[in-house]
């Protein structure tokens, strides 16, 4: 008897009471942010959008970008269209070193924000997964002033990212050797 109230009462949401978001961070290292320089130079030069994955590893809240993945897509001044192929060698690569596909990353010719279109064609959504959205086509990497930054959590949807929540990790690291030495 006690074991059912217990079962019912459990098994209830408190009533007007909103789930806050987990508090959410994106750590991107340094030389990731260097590699998807690199992955954008082309579609910066020919003035259309650029794409991009990140890839590493979530627990859902703290998300860790070591590696880029620059996918054969079809882009245009305004847009993008990665095919199912170019995703499916994306999905494989990061298996492959045991990652995930961990943040969709994309250009906009002036302000950085998710567009409509932007949030139909994320189509990756599970919690941990990052979308950023960089302006003037990326022309600020490896600095990611200006960025629209977001995170995928459930029930939430797409959360907005402060610059606090994007930490960059330096390439040296952010220790010393000294760090590590012991008395």
């Amino acid at each position: 008897m006690i074991s059912d109230w217990l079962k019912r009462a459990l098994g209830r949401k408190p009533k007007g009471i909103p789930i806050k978001p987990q508090p959410a961070k994106l750590l991107v290292t340094a030389d990731a942010l260097d590699d998807l320089m690199a992955a954008l130079v082309r579609s910066q030069q020919q003035r259309h959008e650029g794409i991009a994955y990140l890839l590493g590893r979530t627990d859902g809240a703290v998300t860790l970008a070591i590696a880029v993945f620059e996918p054969h897509a079809r882009t245009t001044a305004g847009s993008f269209h990665v095919p199912p192929r170019a995703m499916i060698s994306c999905m494989q690569t990061a298996a492959q070193f045991e990652l995930q596909v961990v943040a969709q990353v994309h250009t906009h010719p002036s302000q950085a924000y998710h567009s409509d279109g932007d949030i139909e064609g994320a189509k990756i959504r599970y919690p941990g997964y990052a979308s950023l959205v960089l302006p003037e086509y990326g022309r600020h990497l490896p600095s990611l002033a200006g960025a629209a930054a977001y995170l995928w959590q459930k029930p939430h949807g797409w959360i907005d990212l402060s610059d606090d929540d994007i930490i960059i990790i330096p390439a040296s690291g952010p220790w010393t050797s000294s760090s590590f030495t012991t008395n």
